[in-house]
């Protein structure tokens, strides 16, 4: 039983699978596959594009909010901070809390009355200072602003410690619903400054100044600063307590936020937040806190859309695959049998769909195909004949202009320095290379012969170098006879010469070797040279490279490499090694093969 239905499933898994061969059930599932795939990338990376770019302006936007806000704060704080300065620079200031000069308790009530004279003068030009207390550290001759006393000793205070410890540094104390300097409920919020003052002849410290602070101008200032729907700001001090928090009951409580040295994403009670910091002027440190949710909260309209548009896009697919399927295919499939057979032989074969359309007209240029199929595989074979000279002539003619082009270049600059005689004999030498060239006495030459064009090729690059170019040919007797395109070696040695050894100004030597490996001919040329750098290493035989070298670029090494392969077939070709400032070796690699061989070859017979 369990056999039984083991076969019918794979029964059934071969049906399918054969179904999947189908061009009716390709097209649809093409189709299908076409519109869905499209849609759901273009839906998602809209998505994920908008998404992003809500956040980054987002934040943007809220790191100039708080960049503005931590500005604010920092001019409140300075003033403040000039304020605190002006007391301690009072002589008044000092005069009251020493008692200098006070014989009488009367020059004591004046001394006092003046300081506090310059309190108020400061309190009334300031409308967001409450008050200011100067307490004499020996409980002598303190000044206040107000003659309302608080119900505690601000000596026992720990503001009044803080400040001590500091010791002339200013310290700020944050937001509080209890006065500092009365210990009572102020109705308002109030912050303050503290700060020591010294005398100013021995800056020993005489007394501690406190100022309080309406806490409207900073919670008018970081109030309306929210981002989104429940994003807000805060304010923490040097301990990481809250100086201001959009919840009062907060203030002075500790932060269980460890806040970040630049823009970061956090999780925040449960959620994503993007923690915008800044520093402020007195220690303190701000911070925007922006909900990830409510930052890419515009980008879920287009995911609902991507995803109705997906759905609708199904549908239609389905539609068209099905059109296509069975109104295109089948006539496809019906073509394909027929060309089968054709292609077993059968040149007897005729579609009979007919139409306008270009099912039909496929059908009539398939029975056209077929009666001249016969024609065509002979005029065909006739022009790859053809097309293989062609190509081979059109490799000679390019790299023919290239090889005069920098052999005359070498006699012009000979011919500059009037070497007169070395002009000569470079023409004279250049005179059987030209005719060499020309392929007169046919496309095929001795290895050996090349070898004596190589060695004339020399002559002349040593005139021009002066003699400092060595070449050193390692042939074996038998070798010297098998037959080779003609110059097919010339165009790497010329590339040896100019693109590395002549641009180091230095001695260069260049080493051609020969043997064998099997039917296989295996020629390396190696020069020390300057190399190749390693980058342009997979261009060289590519054609595809875009770096360029003085006159035509790797003409010579690309043009070998595409003959070998044009006479030998794509098993052969040329290998190229190269290390900066170590040289560079050039492999060429073709079978031995007798002469008549290779013409065969070339030509396609």
């Amino acid at each position: 039983m369990k056999g039984s239905r083991f076969t019918a499933y794979l029964r059934h898994g071969s049906r399918f699978y054969n179904k999947l061969h189908s061009i009716a059930v390709q097209l649809f599932l093409l189709f299908f596959v076409s519109i869905i795939v499209p849609v759901l990338i273009g839906g998602y990376l809209s998505y994920e594009k908008s998404a992003n770019m809500i956040e980054e302006q987002v934040s943007n936007v809220a790191s100039l909010t708080i960049k503005q806000v931590s500005d604010k704060l920092n001019f409140i704080f300075k003033g403040l901070d000039n304020v605190s300065m002006r007391l301690l620079g009072s002589k008044a200031i000092q005069d009251a809390l020493q008692g200098k000069n006070a014989a009488t308790p009367y020059d004591s009530f004046k001394q006092n009355n003046d300081a506090k004279d310059f309190i108020i003068s400061l309190i009334t030009n300031s409308p967001e200072i409450m008050d200011i207390y100067l307490l004499d550290i020996n409980k002598n001759n303190s000044v206040v602003s107000s003659t309302f006393q608080g119900v505690v000793d601000p000596w026992q205070t720990d503001w009044y410690r803080k400040v001590l410890e500091a010791d002339g540094n200013a310290v700020w104390f944050g937001l509080t619903n209890i006065s500092y300097l009365k210990g009572i409920d102020m109705g308002i919020p109030v912050f303050g400054l503290g700060r020591t003052i010294k005398e100013v002849d021995t800056g020993k410290i005489i007394g501690v100044m406190f100022i309080e602070v309406r806490g409207n101008i900073l919670t008018e200032a970081l109030a309306d600063i929210q981002f989104g729907r429940t994003g807000y700001t805060y304010v923490v001090d040097q301990g990481n307590r809250f100086a201001y928090h959009p919840d009062s009951a907060y203030f002075g409580q500790s932060s269980d936020l460890a806040m970040p040295a630049t823009t970061q994403t956090m999780r925040l009670n449960g959620k994503d937040m993007l923690v915008i910091p800044a520093s402020l002027g007195n220690g303190w440190r701000v911070a925007g806190i922006v909900p990830i949710q409510e930052l890419i909260a515009g980008s879920i309209e287009i995911r609902d859309l991507t995803i109705w548009s997906a759905l609708a896009s199904i549908v239609v697919a389905m539609i068209m695959g099905y059109y296509v399927a069975y109104k295109i295919g089948r006539p496809l499939v019906y073509l394909s049998k027929l060309m089968k057979r054709g292609e077993a032989g059968d040149l007897s074969v005729r579609s009979d769909l007919g139409g306008r359309n270009e099912i039909g007209q496929l059908s009539r240029s398939f029975n056209k195909m077929i009666r001249q199929i016969g024609v065509l595989i002979h005029r065909i074979a006739e022009e790859e004949r053809e097309k293989k000279k062609a190509e081979i002539r059109a490799m000679r003619y390019q790299i023919n202009p290239h090889f005069l082009y920098n052999t005359l270049n070498s006699i012009r600059w000979m011919a500059k320095l009037q070497r007169t005689e070395d002009v000569a004999n470079a023409i004279s030498t250049l005179v059987p290379l030209l005719e060499a060239s020309l392929e007169r006495n046919g496309s095929f030459v001795r290895l050996g012969e090349d070898f004596e064009l190589l060695n004339k090729y020399l002559i002349i690059q040593q005139y021009r170098y002066h003699n400092r170019i060595t070449l050193n040919i390692e042939c074996p007797p038998e070798l010297r006879a098998i037959t080779i395109p003609r110059m097919l070696l010339q165009p790497i040695v010329e590339n040896a010469i100019f693109h590395g050894i002549a641009p180091k100004d230095e001695k260069g030597f260049i080493e051609v070797t020969v043997s064998r490996e099997g039917g296989d001919a295996v020629v390396v040329i190696r020069d020390d040279g300057i190399g190749i750098p390693k980058a342009k290493l997979p261009d060289l035989l590519s054609g595809t490279g875009t770096t360029r070298a003085s006159g035509m670029t790797r003409i010579g090494l690309l043009h070998v490499h595409q003959t070998l392969q044009l006479y030998f077939g794509t098993g052969y070709g040329v290998e190229v090694e190269s290390e900066e400032g170590l040289g560079t070796r050039v492999q060429l690699i073709f079978p031995i093969q007798k002469e008549d061989d290779h013409v065969q070859s070339a030509v396609g017979r």
